[in-house]
């Protein structure tokens, strides 16, 4: 995982219920990663959460500071994962 990454993921404790493989409270970051989000629809989703998203998992707390930057981040380095 980049330092980038880690440092977002810090910064916004993402890894409290997010892990690379698994689930935890919400899903994988591969799981997520098959969702293929643009940054725009990443950053939109974290900002404000549909819990239709993502059925199956508690609804995530909004996190309104995550700004664009680091959802381009985040999103360009998910959709580097392959299945």
């Amino acid at each position: 995982m980049p330092a980038e990454v880690r440092r977002i993921m810090g910064k916004y404790a993402c890894s409290t219920c997010h892990a690379p493989e698994v689930r935890l409270i919400g899903p994988s970051w591969r799981e997520m990663a098959r969702r293929r989000y643009t940054p725009k629809q990443l950053a939109t989703l974290v900002r404000k959460p549909q819990p239709g998203n993502w059925p199956d998992y508690p609804p995530m707390q909004p996190i309104p500071t995550f700004t664009n930057a680091d959802a381009k981040i985040i999103a360009d380095w998910l959709n580097q994962f392959k299945d």
